[in-house]
Protein backbone atom coordinates (compact mmCIF):
# COMPACT_ATOMS: atom_id res chain seq x y z
CA UNK A 1 0.00 0.00 0.00
CA UNK A 2 2.59 2.45 0.78
CA UNK A 3 3.96 1.87 -2.68
CA UNK A 4 0.44 2.68 -3.94
CA UNK A 5 0.49 5.88 -2.15
CA UNK A 6 3.93 7.00 -3.31
CA UNK A 7 2.83 6.28 -7.09
CA UNK A 8 -0.16 8.22 -6.33
CA UNK A 9 2.14 11.06 -5.06
CA UNK A 10 4.20 11.08 -8.03
CA UNK A 11 1.04 11.19 -10.79
CA UNK A 12 -0.24 14.01 -8.44
CA UNK A 13 3.12 15.86 -9.23
CA UNK A 14 3.48 14.65 -12.78
CA UNK A 15 -0.52 15.80 -13.53
CA UNK A 16 -0.02 19.02 -11.98
CA UNK A 17 2.63 19.80 -14.75
CA UNK A 18 -0.41 20.25 -17.95
CA UNK A 19 -0.84 23.56 -16.18
CA UNK A 20 1.72 25.92 -17.74
CA UNK A 21 1.44 27.98 -14.49
CA UNK A 22 2.05 24.57 -12.28
CA UNK A 23 4.63 24.20 -14.37
CA UNK A 24 6.77 27.68 -14.19
CA UNK A 25 6.22 27.88 -10.40
CA UNK A 26 7.41 23.96 -9.45
CA UNK A 27 10.81 25.13 -11.34
CA UNK A 28 11.30 28.05 -9.38
CA UNK A 29 10.42 26.55 -6.67
CA UNK A 30 12.80 23.72 -7.46
CA UNK A 31 15.42 25.80 -8.00
CA UNK A 32 15.22 27.57 -5.56
CA UNK A 33 14.83 25.11 -3.21
CA UNK A 34 18.22 23.36 -4.95
CA UNK A 35 20.07 26.89 -4.38
CA UNK A 36 18.72 26.94 -0.54
CA UNK A 37 20.24 23.19 -0.17
CA UNK A 38 23.47 23.83 -1.47
CA UNK A 39 23.86 26.86 0.96
CA UNK A 40 22.67 24.67 4.00
CA UNK A 41 25.14 22.06 2.94
CA UNK A 42 28.12 24.07 2.21
CA UNK A 43 27.65 25.98 5.61
CA UNK A 44 27.13 22.47 7.48
CA UNK A 45 30.18 21.58 5.51
CA UNK A 46 32.76 24.21 6.19
CA UNK A 47 32.35 24.08 9.67
CA UNK A 48 34.84 21.22 9.88
CA UNK A 49 37.64 22.33 12.35
CA UNK A 50 35.52 25.25 13.65
CA UNK A 51 35.68 25.40 17.37
CA UNK A 52 31.28 26.23 17.16
CA UNK A 53 31.16 23.18 14.36
CA UNK A 54 29.25 21.35 17.05
CA UNK A 55 26.77 24.28 18.74
CA UNK A 56 26.33 25.27 15.07
CA UNK A 57 25.28 22.07 13.66
CA UNK A 58 22.61 21.89 16.63
CA UNK A 59 21.10 24.87 16.06
CA UNK A 60 20.86 24.27 12.06
CA UNK A 61 19.19 20.96 13.08
CA UNK A 62 16.98 22.56 15.19
CA UNK A 63 16.04 25.20 13.28
CA UNK A 64 15.22 22.67 10.48
CA UNK A 65 12.64 21.15 12.60
CA UNK A 66 10.97 23.99 14.03
CA UNK A 67 10.44 25.19 10.24
CA UNK A 68 8.98 21.87 9.40
CA UNK A 69 6.62 21.29 12.40
CA UNK A 70 5.24 25.07 11.97
CA UNK A 71 5.26 25.68 8.31
CA UNK A 72 3.12 22.66 6.87
CA UNK A 73 0.29 24.61 8.67
CA UNK A 74 0.51 27.06 6.46
CA UNK A 75 -0.22 24.78 3.15
CA UNK A 76 -3.30 22.85 4.95
CA UNK A 77 -5.81 22.49 2.09
CA UNK A 78 -3.17 22.95 -0.47
CA UNK A 79 -0.79 19.76 -0.62
CA UNK A 80 -2.59 16.82 -1.33
CA UNK A 81 -1.00 14.85 0.93
CA UNK A 82 -1.80 16.93 4.04
CA UNK A 83 -5.50 16.59 4.54
CA UNK A 84 -6.28 13.09 5.05
CA UNK A 85 -10.22 13.42 4.54
CA UNK A 86 -9.72 13.16 0.84
CA UNK A 87 -9.33 9.89 1.40
CA UNK A 88 -12.32 9.10 3.53
CA UNK A 89 -13.84 7.18 1.13
CA UNK A 90 -11.08 4.61 0.58
CA UNK A 91 -11.27 1.18 2.16
CA UNK A 92 -7.95 1.46 4.09
CA UNK A 93 -7.01 0.22 7.48
CA UNK A 94 -5.77 2.93 9.92
CA UNK A 95 -1.80 1.35 9.45
CA UNK A 96 -2.21 1.25 5.90
CA UNK A 97 -3.12 4.72 5.53
CA UNK A 98 -0.71 5.94 7.68
CA UNK A 99 1.98 4.25 6.25
CA UNK A 100 1.02 5.54 2.62
CA UNK A 101 0.52 8.98 4.24
CA UNK A 102 4.10 8.83 5.69
CA UNK A 103 5.70 7.85 2.61
CA UNK A 104 3.72 10.14 -0.02
CA UNK A 105 4.92 12.76 2.93
CA UNK A 106 8.89 11.73 2.05
CA UNK A 107 7.92 12.00 -1.80
CA UNK A 108 8.95 16.06 -2.86
CA UNK A 109 11.60 18.73 -3.37
CA UNK A 110 11.27 19.81 0.27
CA UNK A 111 12.11 16.54 1.95
CA UNK A 112 15.09 16.13 -0.92
CA UNK A 113 16.19 19.61 -0.61
CA UNK A 114 16.46 18.94 3.57
CA UNK A 115 17.79 15.65 3.70
CA UNK A 116 20.33 17.12 1.12
CA UNK A 117 21.42 20.43 3.08
CA UNK A 118 21.52 18.32 6.26
CA UNK A 119 23.92 15.62 4.81
CA UNK A 120 26.87 18.23 4.81
CA UNK A 121 26.62 17.69 8.54
CA UNK A 122 28.57 14.39 7.49
CA UNK A 123 31.49 16.31 6.09
CA UNK A 124 31.95 18.95 8.65
CA UNK A 125 31.51 17.16 11.51
CA UNK A 126 32.62 13.16 10.83
CA UNK A 127 36.01 12.01 12.65
CA UNK A 128 35.64 8.20 11.08
CA UNK A 129 33.32 5.99 9.84
CA UNK A 130 31.03 4.95 12.84
CA UNK A 131 30.69 8.71 13.45
CA UNK A 132 29.32 9.26 9.61
CA UNK A 133 26.97 6.46 10.48
CA UNK A 134 25.36 8.38 13.69
CA UNK A 135 25.03 11.56 12.01
CA UNK A 136 23.46 9.62 8.66
CA UNK A 137 21.31 8.14 11.49
CA UNK A 138 20.70 11.71 12.76
CA UNK A 139 20.01 13.27 9.68
CA UNK A 140 17.70 10.56 8.75
CA UNK A 141 15.89 10.80 12.42
CA UNK A 142 15.37 14.19 12.08
CA UNK A 143 13.56 14.11 8.31
CA UNK A 144 11.40 11.42 9.91
CA UNK A 145 10.30 13.79 12.93
CA UNK A 146 10.15 17.03 10.77
CA UNK A 147 7.55 15.16 8.61
CA UNK A 148 5.83 12.95 11.40
CA UNK A 149 5.22 16.30 13.74
CA UNK A 150 3.75 18.10 11.33
CA UNK A 151 1.44 16.12 9.75
CA UNK A 152 -0.02 14.86 13.50
CA UNK A 153 0.06 18.54 14.09
CA UNK A 154 -1.87 18.75 11.07
CA UNK A 155 -3.93 15.49 11.98
CA UNK A 156 -4.98 17.33 15.25
CA UNK A 157 -5.76 20.86 13.99
CA UNK A 158 -8.01 19.75 10.76
CA UNK A 159 -11.23 20.20 11.71
CA UNK A 160 -10.23 23.43 13.36
CA UNK A 161 -8.56 24.61 10.44
CA UNK A 162 -12.34 23.86 8.66
CA UNK A 163 -14.05 26.18 10.09
CA UNK A 164 -14.25 30.29 9.71
CA UNK A 165 -13.61 31.16 13.92
CA UNK A 166 -10.34 28.49 13.55
CA UNK A 167 -8.84 29.95 10.52
CA UNK A 168 -9.16 33.51 12.42
CA UNK A 169 -7.43 31.93 15.29
CA UNK A 170 -4.95 30.08 13.23
CA UNK A 171 -3.77 33.74 11.71
CA UNK A 172 -4.10 35.71 15.34
CA UNK A 173 -1.51 32.57 16.44
CA UNK A 174 1.09 33.32 13.61
CA UNK A 175 0.56 36.98 14.15
CA UNK A 176 1.51 37.09 18.05
CA UNK A 177 4.11 34.48 17.40
CA UNK A 178 5.84 36.58 14.93
CA UNK A 179 6.33 38.93 18.04
CA UNK A 180 7.91 36.20 20.74
CA UNK A 181 11.32 36.32 18.95
CA UNK A 182 11.51 40.33 19.87
CA UNK A 183 9.75 40.67 22.78
CA UNK A 184 12.21 38.00 24.75
CA UNK A 185 14.73 40.69 22.94
CA UNK A 186 13.25 43.64 25.17
CA UNK A 187 13.87 41.65 27.89
CA UNK A 188 17.32 39.18 27.36
CA UNK A 189 20.98 39.93 27.91
CA UNK A 190 22.27 42.62 25.76
CA UNK A 191 26.28 41.67 26.01
CA UNK A 192 26.17 38.44 24.20
CA UNK A 193 24.30 40.11 20.95
CA UNK A 194 26.99 41.57 19.49
CA UNK A 195 29.43 38.22 19.63
CA UNK A 196 28.13 35.75 17.31
CA UNK A 197 29.46 32.48 18.50
CA UNK A 198 28.89 33.14 22.12
CA UNK A 199 25.01 33.63 20.47
CA UNK A 200 25.52 30.48 18.58
CA UNK A 201 26.63 28.12 21.43
CA UNK A 202 23.67 30.02 23.84
CA UNK A 203 21.20 29.19 21.39
CA UNK A 204 22.74 25.55 21.35
CA UNK A 205 22.70 25.68 25.31
CA UNK A 206 19.36 26.09 25.77
CA UNK A 207 17.98 23.70 22.57
CA UNK A 208 20.09 20.74 22.66
CA UNK A 209 17.61 18.86 25.60
CA UNK A 210 14.31 19.69 23.70
CA UNK A 211 12.97 17.54 20.95
CA UNK A 212 13.82 19.92 18.32
CA UNK A 213 17.46 20.04 19.08
CA UNK A 214 17.74 15.89 19.54
CA UNK A 215 18.73 15.42 15.87
CA UNK A 216 21.61 17.83 16.41
CA UNK A 217 22.37 16.87 20.08
CA UNK A 218 22.83 13.45 18.35
CA UNK A 219 25.14 14.87 15.56
CA UNK A 220 27.12 16.91 17.33
CA UNK A 221 27.95 13.91 20.02
CA UNK A 222 28.91 11.96 17.10
CA UNK A 223 31.22 14.37 16.05
CA UNK A 224 32.73 14.75 19.43
CA UNK A 225 33.40 10.88 19.66
CA UNK A 226 30.35 10.78 22.42
CA UNK A 227 28.90 7.70 20.70
CA UNK A 228 26.80 6.62 24.08
CA UNK A 229 25.88 9.98 24.29
CA UNK A 230 24.57 10.17 20.40
CA UNK A 231 22.99 6.65 20.60
CA UNK A 232 20.79 8.49 23.50
CA UNK A 233 19.63 11.26 21.13
CA UNK A 234 19.08 8.72 18.57
CA UNK A 235 16.64 6.45 20.75
CA UNK A 236 14.93 9.90 21.96
CA UNK A 237 14.17 10.57 18.11
CA UNK A 238 12.64 7.12 18.03
CA UNK A 239 10.77 6.77 21.01
CA UNK A 240 9.49 10.39 20.15
CA UNK A 241 8.58 9.31 16.56
CA UNK A 242 6.61 6.23 17.63
CA UNK A 243 4.74 8.61 20.10
CA UNK A 244 3.68 10.75 17.29
CA UNK A 245 2.86 8.25 14.88
CA UNK A 246 0.65 6.82 17.65
CA UNK A 247 -1.23 10.20 18.39
CA UNK A 248 -1.38 10.66 14.54
CA UNK A 249 -3.10 7.01 14.09
CA UNK A 250 -5.75 8.38 16.44
CA UNK A 251 -5.83 12.05 15.07
CA UNK A 252 -6.66 10.74 11.39
CA UNK A 253 -10.11 9.14 11.82
CA UNK A 254 -11.11 12.63 13.69
CA UNK A 255 -9.45 14.41 10.53
CA UNK A 256 -11.42 12.44 8.19
CA UNK A 257 -14.85 12.48 9.66
CA UNK A 258 -15.24 16.12 11.21
CA UNK A 259 -17.99 18.20 9.37
CA UNK A 260 -16.38 21.00 6.99
CA UNK A 261 -17.99 24.05 8.83
CA UNK A 262 -17.71 26.09 5.86
CA UNK A 263 -21.01 25.29 3.88
CA UNK A 264 -22.81 24.98 7.94
CA UNK A 265 -21.44 28.89 8.00
CA UNK A 266 -23.18 29.29 4.47
CA UNK A 267 -26.34 27.99 5.76
CA UNK A 268 -26.49 29.95 8.94
CA UNK A 269 -25.83 33.08 6.73
CA UNK A 270 -28.70 31.90 4.53
CA UNK A 271 -31.15 31.58 6.83
CA UNK A 272 -30.43 34.51 8.60
CA UNK A 273 -32.59 36.41 5.82
CA UNK A 274 -30.60 39.21 6.41
CA UNK A 275 -30.26 41.80 3.02
CA UNK A 276 -27.10 44.55 2.80
CA UNK A 277 -26.61 46.99 0.16
CA UNK A 278 -23.29 46.18 -2.24
CA UNK A 279 -21.59 49.36 -1.18
CA UNK A 280 -20.41 49.50 2.21
CA UNK A 281 -21.76 52.90 4.05
CA UNK A 282 -18.35 53.29 5.19
CA UNK A 283 -17.44 54.06 1.69
CA UNK A 284 -19.72 56.66 -0.03
CA UNK A 285 -17.12 57.86 -2.04
CA UNK A 286 -16.55 54.58 -4.19
CA UNK A 287 -17.94 55.75 -7.76
CA UNK A 288 -21.66 53.59 -8.95
CA UNK A 289 -19.77 51.97 -11.73
CA UNK A 290 -18.77 48.64 -12.60
CA UNK A 291 -15.21 49.30 -11.03
CA UNK A 292 -16.97 50.74 -8.43
CA UNK A 293 -18.61 47.74 -7.91
CA UNK A 294 -15.88 45.43 -7.83
CA UNK A 295 -14.14 47.50 -5.46
CA UNK A 296 -17.12 46.99 -2.86
CA UNK A 297 -17.21 43.00 -3.92
CA UNK A 298 -13.86 43.64 -2.92
CA UNK A 299 -13.94 45.07 0.55
CA UNK A 300 -16.39 43.03 2.04
CA UNK A 301 -14.38 39.79 0.52
CA UNK A 302 -11.47 41.56 2.96
CA UNK A 303 -13.71 41.31 5.57
CA UNK A 304 -15.22 37.45 4.99
CA UNK A 305 -12.36 35.70 3.80
CA UNK A 306 -9.10 34.95 6.05
CA UNK A 307 -7.29 34.39 2.99
CA UNK A 308 -7.62 38.18 2.54
CA UNK A 309 -6.52 38.95 6.15
CA UNK A 310 -3.51 37.22 6.33
CA UNK A 311 -1.51 39.23 4.36
CA UNK A 312 -3.14 42.33 5.95
CA UNK A 313 -1.63 40.68 9.34
CA UNK A 314 1.74 39.95 7.77
CA UNK A 315 2.07 43.86 6.92
CA UNK A 316 1.20 44.89 10.50
CA UNK A 317 4.31 42.35 11.59
CA UNK A 318 6.65 43.63 9.37
CA UNK A 319 6.73 47.00 11.11
CA UNK A 320 6.18 45.96 14.13
CA UNK A 321 9.54 44.20 14.57
CA UNK A 322 10.91 47.26 13.57
CA UNK A 323 8.99 48.65 16.41
CA UNK A 324 10.31 46.27 18.99
CA UNK A 325 13.69 46.24 17.61
CA UNK A 326 13.98 50.28 18.25
CA UNK A 327 12.59 50.33 21.35
CA UNK A 328 15.74 48.46 22.85
CA UNK A 329 17.88 51.44 21.00
CA UNK A 330 19.46 54.20 23.26
CA UNK A 331 19.59 56.63 19.57
CA UNK A 332 16.46 56.00 17.45
CA UNK A 333 16.36 58.09 14.84
CA UNK A 334 13.41 60.17 14.00
CA UNK A 335 14.11 59.24 9.98
CA UNK A 336 12.71 55.26 11.74
CA UNK A 337 8.98 56.57 10.82
CA UNK A 338 10.00 55.73 7.03
CA UNK A 339 10.49 52.09 8.15
CA UNK A 340 6.75 51.80 8.40
CA UNK A 341 6.51 51.88 4.43
CA UNK A 342 7.92 48.36 4.44
CA UNK A 343 3.69 47.69 5.58
CA UNK A 344 3.29 47.68 2.06
CA UNK A 345 5.51 44.90 0.92
CA UNK A 346 3.60 42.15 2.81
CA UNK A 347 0.70 43.64 1.80
CA UNK A 348 1.29 43.61 -2.30
CA UNK A 349 0.75 39.28 -1.84
CA UNK A 350 -2.99 40.43 -1.99
CA UNK A 351 -2.19 41.99 -5.67
CA UNK A 352 0.01 39.01 -6.97
CA UNK A 353 -2.66 36.65 -7.87
CA UNK A 354 -6.06 38.63 -7.71
CA UNK A 355 -8.03 36.75 -9.56
CA UNK A 356 -7.02 33.02 -7.79
CA UNK A 357 -8.76 34.60 -4.97
CA UNK A 358 -12.37 34.59 -6.95
CA UNK A 359 -11.91 31.20 -7.86
CA UNK A 360 -14.98 29.99 -9.53
CA UNK A 361 -16.65 33.20 -9.09
CA UNK A 362 -15.21 34.95 -12.04
CA UNK A 363 -17.57 33.65 -14.10
CA UNK A 364 -19.85 36.11 -13.35
CA UNK A 365 -17.30 38.60 -14.55
CA UNK A 366 -16.79 36.51 -17.75
CA UNK A 367 -20.83 36.82 -17.92
CA UNK A 368 -21.25 40.28 -17.41
CA UNK A 369 -19.13 41.60 -19.80
CA UNK A 370 -15.92 41.40 -21.09
CA UNK A 371 -14.43 44.76 -19.31
CA UNK A 372 -10.73 43.95 -17.78
CA UNK A 373 -9.98 47.26 -17.12
CA UNK A 374 -12.76 48.33 -14.91
CA UNK A 375 -12.14 44.53 -12.98
CA UNK A 376 -8.74 45.61 -11.93
CA UNK A 377 -9.35 48.95 -11.22
CA UNK A 378 -12.32 48.03 -8.81
CA UNK A 379 -9.38 45.51 -7.18
CA UNK A 380 -6.62 47.83 -7.13
CA UNK A 381 -9.01 50.23 -5.65
CA UNK A 382 -10.07 48.05 -2.98
CA UNK A 383 -6.64 47.04 -2.37
CA UNK A 384 -5.73 50.84 -1.61
CA UNK A 385 -8.41 51.44 0.92
CA UNK A 386 -7.12 48.75 2.79
CA UNK A 387 -3.45 48.78 2.74
CA UNK A 388 -2.65 52.71 2.98
CA UNK A 389 -3.95 52.71 6.07
CA UNK A 390 -1.69 49.93 7.04
CA UNK A 391 1.05 52.39 6.47
CA UNK A 392 -0.28 55.31 8.63
CA UNK A 393 -0.75 52.80 11.65
CA UNK A 394 2.97 52.15 11.86
CA UNK A 395 4.08 55.60 10.88
CA UNK A 396 2.35 57.20 14.02
CA UNK A 397 3.31 54.20 15.94
CA UNK A 398 6.81 54.62 14.80
CA UNK A 399 6.80 58.60 15.24
CA UNK A 400 5.15 58.18 18.83
CA UNK A 401 8.73 56.05 19.91
CA UNK A 402 11.41 58.02 17.83
CA UNK A 403 9.66 61.70 18.62
CA UNK A 404 9.41 61.65 13.99
CA UNK A 405 6.49 63.49 14.09
CA UNK A 406 7.56 65.13 11.45
CA UNK A 407 8.22 62.58 9.01
CA UNK A 408 4.22 60.80 9.29
CA UNK A 409 3.22 63.58 6.38
CA UNK A 410 6.40 62.02 4.26
CA UNK A 411 5.69 58.49 4.88
CA UNK A 412 1.81 58.43 4.65
CA UNK A 413 2.49 60.59 1.15
CA UNK A 414 4.54 58.44 -0.76
CA UNK A 415 2.86 55.21 0.23
CA UNK A 416 0.10 55.81 -2.41
CA UNK A 417 3.27 56.39 -4.90
CA UNK A 418 4.66 53.31 -4.21
CA UNK A 419 1.65 51.39 -4.15
CA UNK A 420 1.37 52.55 -7.93
CA UNK A 421 4.41 50.64 -8.66
CA UNK A 422 3.18 47.16 -6.30
CA UNK A 423 -0.61 47.70 -8.08
CA UNK A 424 1.20 47.59 -11.28
CA UNK A 425 4.04 44.61 -10.79
CA UNK A 426 0.88 43.00 -9.07
CA UNK A 427 -1.43 43.30 -11.82
CA UNK A 428 0.77 41.78 -14.49
CA UNK A 429 1.71 38.76 -12.90
CA UNK A 430 -1.99 37.99 -11.91
CA UNK A 431 -2.51 38.20 -16.10
CA UNK A 432 0.05 36.26 -17.02
CA UNK A 433 0.74 33.80 -14.04
CA UNK A 434 -2.74 32.81 -12.10
CA UNK A 435 -3.30 29.78 -10.28
CA UNK A 436 -6.03 28.15 -8.72
CA UNK A 437 -6.06 28.55 -4.97
CA UNK A 438 -8.69 25.71 -3.04
CA UNK A 439 -11.65 26.81 -1.80
CA UNK A 440 -11.15 28.67 1.35
CA UNK A 441 -10.61 25.98 3.76
CA UNK A 442 -6.78 27.97 4.80
CA UNK A 443 -6.65 31.39 5.44
CA UNK A 444 -2.56 31.09 4.49
CA UNK A 445 -2.46 28.64 1.52
CA UNK A 446 -1.53 30.47 -1.15
CA UNK A 447 -0.52 27.52 -4.14
CA UNK A 448 -2.09 23.95 -5.27
CA UNK A 449 0.33 21.53 -4.07
CA UNK A 450 3.54 23.41 -4.92
CA UNK A 451 4.87 23.68 -0.87
CA UNK A 452 6.93 26.73 -0.99
CA UNK A 453 6.86 27.29 -5.16
CA UNK A 454 4.20 30.32 -4.39
CA UNK A 455 6.12 32.01 -1.52
CA UNK A 456 9.41 31.71 -3.86
CA UNK A 457 7.74 33.42 -6.73
CA UNK A 458 6.10 36.36 -4.45
CA UNK A 459 9.92 36.63 -3.33
CA UNK A 460 10.80 37.35 -6.67
CA UNK A 461 7.52 40.04 -7.41
CA UNK A 462 9.18 41.54 -4.35
CA UNK A 463 12.47 41.88 -5.66
CA UNK A 464 10.89 43.54 -8.92
CA UNK A 465 9.15 45.73 -7.08
CA UNK A 466 11.85 47.06 -5.11
CA UNK A 467 14.24 47.54 -7.99
CA UNK A 468 11.53 49.63 -9.70
CA UNK A 469 11.14 51.73 -6.69
CA UNK A 470 14.84 52.29 -6.46
CA UNK A 471 14.51 56.23 -8.12
CA UNK A 472 12.05 56.82 -5.92
CA UNK A 473 14.10 55.96 -2.79
CA UNK A 474 17.01 57.78 -4.56
CA UNK A 475 15.15 60.96 -4.86
CA UNK A 476 13.82 61.16 -1.10
CA UNK A 477 17.18 60.88 0.09
CA UNK A 478 18.52 63.26 -1.91
CA UNK A 479 15.60 65.79 -1.13
CA UNK A 480 15.82 65.03 2.75
CA UNK A 481 19.80 65.79 2.54
CA UNK A 482 19.84 68.98 0.65
CA UNK A 483 16.74 71.06 1.07
CA UNK A 484 14.87 71.65 3.39
CA UNK A 485 12.09 69.64 5.40
CA UNK A 486 9.34 70.97 3.68
CA UNK A 487 10.50 71.28 0.22
CA UNK A 488 11.98 67.78 0.20
CA UNK A 489 8.81 66.22 1.60
CA UNK A 490 7.09 67.97 -1.37
CA UNK A 491 9.15 67.18 -3.83
CA UNK A 492 9.56 63.49 -2.46
CA UNK A 493 5.76 63.09 -2.69
CA UNK A 494 4.93 64.66 -5.88
CA UNK A 495 8.00 62.49 -7.80
CA UNK A 496 6.90 59.40 -5.96
CA UNK A 497 2.89 60.16 -7.06
CA UNK A 498 4.05 60.61 -10.19
CA UNK A 499 5.98 58.02 -10.87
CA UNK A 500 4.12 55.54 -8.96
CA UNK A 501 0.79 56.80 -11.30
CA UNK A 502 2.68 56.38 -14.31
CA UNK A 503 3.94 52.67 -13.48
CA UNK A 504 0.42 51.68 -12.71
CA UNK A 505 -0.95 53.23 -16.40
CA UNK A 506 1.44 51.06 -17.87
CA UNK A 507 0.97 47.84 -15.76
CA UNK A 508 -3.00 48.57 -16.21
CA UNK A 509 -2.82 49.16 -19.73
CA UNK A 510 -0.40 46.16 -20.28
CA UNK A 511 -2.52 43.88 -18.45
CA UNK A 512 -5.98 44.94 -19.85
CA UNK A 513 -4.35 44.78 -23.49
CA UNK A 514 -3.35 40.65 -22.30
CA UNK A 515 -6.68 39.70 -20.65
CA UNK A 516 -9.09 41.48 -23.12
CA UNK A 517 -9.56 37.75 -25.24
CA UNK A 518 -8.68 35.94 -22.61
CA UNK A 519 -10.86 36.02 -19.92
CA UNK A 520 -12.42 31.95 -20.16
CA UNK A 521 -8.70 30.77 -20.19
CA UNK A 522 -8.13 33.02 -16.99
CA UNK A 523 -11.29 31.56 -15.91
CA UNK A 524 -9.84 27.80 -16.55
CA UNK A 525 -6.35 28.61 -14.76
CA UNK A 526 -8.38 29.47 -11.41
CA UNK A 527 -10.73 26.78 -11.36
CA UNK A 528 -10.89 24.95 -8.24
CA UNK A 529 -9.98 21.82 -10.10
CA UNK A 530 -6.98 22.41 -10.75
CA UNK A 531 -6.31 23.61 -7.17
CA UNK A 532 -4.45 20.98 -4.46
Amino acid sequence: MARQFALLKLRLVRNGFRSPQYAVLFTIGSASAALVSLVGFTFLSALRGDVIRADATLVAFAAVTVVWTVLPLMGFGTDETLDPQRLALLPLRRGQLLRGLLVAALIGVAPIATAFALSGAIVGLARDPLSALLILGAIAGTLVLCIVASRTLIALLAPLLRSRRGRDVLVMTIVLAAFVPQSFRLFGARGGTDNTRHAIAEIASRVQYTPFGWGGLAASEAGRGHVLASLGALAAIAALVAVLLWVWSLAIPRAMTATDLVAAEAGRARRTGRTTTLFPGLFPFLPRTRAGAVAAKELRYYVRDPRRRAPLFAALIVPGLFLVSMMREHNRPASSTLLALVALLPASGLTLNQFGLDGAALWSTIVAGNDPRSELVGKNLATAIIVVPLVTVPAILTAAVTNGWHYVPITVGLAPGMLGVVLAVGNMVSVWAPYALPDRRNPLAGNPGQGCVGGIAAMAALLVDAIILVPVGVVTAVALQSLPFAAATILSVGCASVYGALAWQVGMRSASRHLWWRMPELLDAVSPRHAG
